[in-house]
């Protein structure tokens, strides 16, 4: 009987984090174990404490310091092992994850998201990079990004899109959640995200400045932000400042998971015209429960909106451009859950597995391995 793969994962975000990367490694670790896959995970970020994990998945505790996540790191390697293959969550970490794939003699997986790739690293970290057997990546722009500085054979590099969880689904229109929030009759623009200040990108300035535009139209019209971060006061702020109007922008604050589905269904529309998405999942979780989308030219964004069934992408700085995208999807009215189709689950674990096993069918590496 062929024994069944043994991964060490490093993860900036594992089972407990929240957001993007953490829900991406989630699905992707619970489609391996799905497929009969056994993974040690060793995240910086996450207490799994209280979640029921797959069978097949055992998670350490957080280390927050680099010290001491590197030493945590090579006890559990020595303790747990052996592991065919150790895969590396964030491309900061490659350099200890190509030590560990060295010091045990396995296979090397590094995943790639968006940002990060977009200045070439240096030194240590390049080159750990370069000796990875397999890199996946979540769009074909990430992907482009990182063979322009990378020494590796493109057939090394593969895109392994975000997948949408079944939660995302149409479903009635929550009237309760719209009172809740006292959002009015609307129409409802909706964006989800981190405010974060280094993630201005997203675009939420640009919608703002076209609101008094649109609220010509339509004067009781809301943007609703979903989300908490180190730039929600400034934001808020802005919000005013540019609508000319405290009832124009509501900001919710974060909103659990399991809410989300409800407040996609609650809106009319999902915008978020950022320049500088790994890929965008949200346009996609929006798109699953009914929501068309307005998304921004450039990043992996058009991967993710790969159609007028799901979308259109416009350039925020064009503010003429991004209020008639609005007004037209506002016009066409919901979309089917066929949009995203290709993004569901079930293809995701099957694209996941079949790159492990590709992984495994394949001599090491490893300089030195056996």
């Amino acid at each position: 009987m062929t024994r069944k793969p043994r991964l060490l994962a490093l993860l900036t975000d594992g089972y407990g984090a929240q957001g993007g990367i953490a829900r991406y490694n989630q699905d992707l670790f619970d489609s391996l174990a799905e497929g009969g896959a056994q993974s040690v995970i060793l995240p910086r970020h996450g207490d799994a404490g209280a979640i029921a994990l797959p069978p097949g998945i055992r998670q350490e505790r957080a280390a927050f310091g680099r010290l001491r996540y590197v030493v945590n790191s090579l006890v559990a390697a020595l303790r747990l092992g052996p592991f065919d293959v150790v895969f590396c969550g964030h491309l900061y970490m490659a350099p200890l994850a190509w030590m560990l794939a060295r010091l045990l003699r396995a296979r090397l997986w590094v995943q790639a998201h968006g940002v990060e790739v977009e200045d070439a690293p240096g030194g240590l970290t390049r080159t750990a990079i370069e000796a990875a057997d397999l890199v996946t990546v979540v769009s074909r722009a990430t992907r482009h990004t990182l063979l322009s500085w990378a020494n590796l054979i493109p057939e090394r590099v593969r895109v392994l899109p975000d997948t949408v969880r079944d939660m995302f689904v149409p479903g009635p229109r929550s009237e309760t959640l719209r009172a809740r929030f006292g959002l009015g009759a609307g129409p409802i623009l909706l964006t989800v995200g981190r405010l974060a200040a280094s993630e201005r990108y997203k675009g939420h300035e640009q919608i703002f400045a076209i609101l008094p535009a649109l609220r010509l139209k339509f004067p009781t019209l809301v943007h609703v932000v979903a989300g908490d971060g180190d730039d929600r006061a400034r934001l808020e702020a802005r919000a005013i400042e540019l609508s000319g109007d405290r009832t124009a922008v509501r900001f919710l604050g974060y909103v659990p998971e399991a809410d989300l589905p409800d407040l996609y269904r609650s809106a009319d529309l999902y915008v978020m015209p950022s320049t500088k998405e790994g890929f965008g999942i949200v346009y996609l979780e929006a798109a699953g429960c009914g929501l068309r989308v307005v998304g921004g030219v450039g990043g992996g964004s058009a991967d993710a909106v790969s159609g007028e069934q799901i979308g259109v992408l416009v350039d925020p700085a064009d503010g003429t451009a991004l209020e008639a995208a609005i007004l037209r999807l506002l016009a066409m009215g919901r979309t089917t859950p066929d949009a995203v189709a290709p993004y569901r689950r079930d293809r995701f674990a099957a694209a996941a597995n079949l790159l492990l096993a590709r992984l495994m069918a394949h001599p090491r590496r490893m300089k030195g391995a056996a």
